[in-house]
């Protein structure tokens, strides 16, 4: 079996609760996980690629949920490169391990349960830490905390990338342009640390440069999915929709935001959203690369 074929289960749940890995985080189960990584998988290849990874090195994906990333790895270090791959959640985990035997990389993988704020490793391990779609989930306190021990666990000359979406950037069409960069906006002002590092994204280069990493820069890649969709794109963005629209309630939202919304809580109406010709998904991803010194 080929590792993309093997990151997708053949019965998704379809209750955004069920997307609560035993870390407790929102959206860090496997299933999830492998939905947006399917939905974006060209996109991804390109932003691991364009880091700096070289052959025979050895990288941590910090935060490494099921293990999506790990292939697109091993293809760039190779039979003599390495893998560390760490997560708080217990169940990513073993998922990781399960996969890491049924895709027979060539690459040695070492999975563990561990921390961001505090990875088990020694000073200077790897070559390069990959961290991708994890900053969102830390508070300000926390990020800081994390950039300076994957320094720390990192070579001087090595690389430290961090990975995550936008809230900025994320809408569709027919929608108003801001509708969910208004709903995370509002939700981080509720104190909601994921939806507020969401919207930190777009300043991750200055966190890497305050954190002493040098040679800092940062890009942009937008995802944009069109009707007709495929299955695992209904799945991934119907998902997150009926989750924004249970959220937004309560919200602090213009009008015709909410009016959207509550459309949007039903699953028929979003199966008629998705089979409108005109529909298109984006989402902004931000890539941030420093080199530690």
């Amino acid at each position: 079996m080929r590792a993309e074929e093997a990151t997708m289960s053949d019965e998704q749940p379809t209750a955004i609760e069920a997307y609560a890995s035993t870390s407790g985080q929102l959206m860090t189960e496997a299933s999830w996980l492998d939905a947006h990584f399917e939905t974006c998988r060209p996109e991804y290849r390109e932003m691991l690629r364009s880091v700096g990874i070289q052959t025979g090195w050895h990288v941590l994906d910090a935060g490494c949920g099921g293990g999506s990333f790990l292939p697109l790895i091993s293809e760039l270090v190779g039979p003599a490169g390495r893998i560390a791959a760490l997560d708080l959640a217990s169940d990513n985990i073993a998922t990781v391990e399960q996969r890491v035997v049924a895709w027979g990389m060539p690459t040695p993988v070492d999975a563990r349960v561990g921390s961001v704020l505090a990875p088990p490793y020694a000073d200077d391990t790897f070559d390069a830490v990959w961290c991708a779609a994890t900053s969102q989930y830390l508070t300000g306190t926390e990020l800081a905390t994390t950039l300076a021990e994957f320094r720390r666990v990192v070579r001087p000359g090595g690389l430290v990338t961090v990975k995550d979406v936008d809230g900025t950037a994320i809408g569709f069409v027919p929608a108003p342009t801001l509708i969910i960069a208004h709903l995370f906006e509002a939700m981080a002002e509720r104190g909601n640390d994921q939806f507020a590092g969401c919207m930190r994204v777009q300043s991750l280069a200055q966190w890497l440069r305050r954190t002493g990493l040098g040679a800092v820069w940062q890009r942009t890649t937008l995802v944009e999915r069109s009707a007709p969709l495929r299955a695992v794109e209904r799945h991934y963005i119907g998902d997150g929709l009926s989750y924004f629209a249970s959220i937004a309630l309560p919200c602090d939202l213009p009008a015709v935001d909410h009016a959207i919304w509550g459309r949007l809580a039903d699953a028929a109406e979003r199966n008629r959203l998705f089979d409108d010709p005109g529909f298109s998904w984006r989402e902004g991803h931000v890539t941030a690369v420093g080199i530690v010194p």
